[in-house]
């Protein structure tokens, strides 16, 4: 009789890359502007490609330049229509990160009259992982005047986010803002390593209240009450459509 070794192979549970795209800051120069694009991003990203909406400025982008892809030793290039595309030709990768700018988009624009700006994602737009695996890939915009004055806090419309944890490291709590473009279930669920479950913190409906930030305290004890061990887990948002990760770090 033959023996048939069956070989079981355990996938830890991972999560997609999951990256947030808004404009961080203008400088303006005659008829010529630079828009920072930030990112936060909760893993590395091999290749980028959006689409930067200039409103009803008239912008026509001419370059791309700095931040993260630039210290990565990216090659970005940009279209007059407004798209951006980066990637290496040595295999390089732009690390995970929060708040930092990706790269500042150079073009000039015939009408200074308020309007709405920032990154979208197009049909043939995308993030890819190091791995050329796709993301997913959230964006939002603010309002510019024309002149170095960027409203980011101006954001039409509300949009979903999952902000980094602060403190974090921590102990022996730590916070996690959240918001919502729409009123909608929302769930909020701490992994370890290795995907399993540790702490469920939110799953419920929540109203949006117009894109108010919303908190939740992670207090690093599992869905026993249990203080969990020292090490790095995993948060995870999912409302509708839209889901993010984080990484977070509890030291004892």
């Amino acid at each position: 009789m033959k023996k048939i070794l069956l070989l079981i192979a355990m996938t830890a549970f991972t999560f997609a890359l999951n990256v947030n795209l808004y404009t961080c800051g203008a400088s303006v120069n005659g008829n010529e502007v630079t828009f920072d694009v930030c990112m936060d991003s909760d893993d590395a990203v091999g290749g980028i490609q959006f689409t930067f909406d200039g409103g009803s400025s008239g912008l026509a982008l001419t370059g791309a330049a700095g931040g993260l892809a630039g210290d990565a030793g990216f090659t970005v290039s940009t279209s007059g229509s407004g798209t951006v595309l980066g990637f290496s030709f040595t295999g390089a990768q732009i690390p995970a990160s929060s708040g930092q700018v990706l790269t500042s988009v150079t073009g000039t624009f015939t009408d200074g009259s308020l309007t709405t700006v920032g990154p979208v994602m197009g049909g043939s737009d995308a993030f890819s992982t190091p791995a050329a695996q796709p993301g997913t890939v959230t964006t939002e915009s603010s309002q510019w005047d024309g002149a170095n004055t960027l409203d980011a806090d101006s954001i039409l419309p509300s949009v979903y986010s999952l902000k980094e944890a602060y403190p974090n490291p921590f102990n022996p709590t730590t916070t996690i803002d959240y918001t919502l473009k729409e009123s909608s279930d929302v769930s909020i669920v701490v992994y370890d390593l290795v995907g399993r479950e540790v702490k469920t913190l939110v799953n419920e409906f929540k109203l949006s209240n117009g894109g108010e930030t919303h908190s939740v305290v992670w207090n690093g004890t599992d869905n026993a009450g249990q203080m969990v061990s020292s090490g790095i887990y995993i948060y995870r948002m999912v409302s509708n459509d839209f889901a993010k990760s984080h990484r977070i770090t509890l030291m004892k």
